[in-house]
């Protein structure tokens, strides 16, 4: 199976990789060198799934002619790429350890074991969240671990289970009708990033929407696959975190700044998103 086109431009050391192929699909476990920074394309005759363990410290993703994304903290967070599409990017890694496991699978070969028609329309899902795909995957990486005693009966029965289990999830997103259009979501995207500062109601953001309450917030998480709160409060710890290399700011006017109330507050959110309180991060830098 080809993996057409894979750039990485810039690099400034070889990633650490471990994968294996079956028939029908292959996986790989990636872990970058601390602190690289890169460009990329990507646009195969395979589908691509992978999940993060990854924190930049700067980047973007785009999808075709799609905004781009600057999500930052991407652990536990899933990238799809159906065959055929593309998509461009640069990450700029944060000097933890991160790493990615991801499948490439070829439906083409798959369709009929699988008894499975694979939609036409599948679309590029960027950072989104599903339990069973990310389990499956997670035991794949503990599985490419153990490569001295590697069960291929049990890693092709995973990966069967795995392409199965995005066949489900994507054909969920398929059938959802209450999703936000891509101009709503831009102006939501926008206005939060305009008022980090200030408290954010449902009520404001369904109103730059132009839906009720509980409208808005269905269609946010089908369109987004996080609810407008773990949206905003992302969004706050991403601010937060480039306010923190301003050396002149205390704990407590940064906290202010993207819109946290209670210092304590954001520094319990600080410490869950990120895994270091804020002082230590401001240390770091």
């Amino acid at each position: 199976m080809s993996r057409q086109r894979f750039d990485l431009r810039n690099s400034q050391a070889e990633a650490a990789r471990r994968d294996h192929a079956w028939r029908g699909f292959s996986v790989e476990h990636v872990v970058p060198a601390r602190g690289d920074s890169f460009a990329y394309e990507w646009q195969s005759d395979q589908h691509f799934c992978a999940l993060h363990d990854i924190v930049l410290e700067d980047g973007g993703i785009r999808a075709g002619n799609d905004r781009e994304n600057h999500q930052k903290d991407l652990r536990g967070s899933l990238t799809y790429v159906p065959k055929g599409a593309a998509v461009e990017g640069w990450s700029e890694l944060s000097k933890r350890s991160n790493a990615y496991v991801a499948i490439y699978f070829s439906p083409d070969q798959l369709h009929e074991e699988l008894d499975q028609r694979f939609a036409d329309d599948w679309r590029v899902r960027l950072y989104f969240r599903d339990p069973d795909v990310g389990a499956s995957l997670r035991r794949f990486s503990a599985l490419l671990a153990q490569e001295d005693c590697l069960d291929d009966l049990f890693a092709e029965t995973l990966g069967l289970m795995t392409v199965l289990s995005l066949q489900k999830s994507n054909l969920s997103l398929l059938s959802r009708r209450h999703t936000l259009p891509g101009r709503a979501l831009s102006a939501i995207v926008d206005y939060v990033e305009a008022h980090l500062g200030q408290q954010i109601s449902l009520d404001d953001l369904a109103t730059v929407a132009g839906l009720s309450r509980f409208h808005f917030n269905r269609a946010f998480k089908a369109t987004t696959g996080e609810s407008p709160y773990q949206y905003v409060l992302t969004r706050r710890i991403e601010a937060a975190q480039r306010l923190l290399s301003d050396r002149s700011l205390s704990i407590e006017q940064v906290a202010a700044a993207v819109g946290f109330r209670n210092p304590s507050h954001f520094q319990k959110a600080f410490r869950a998103r990120t895994g270091v309180n804020p002082s230590d991060f401001a240390k770091s830098l």
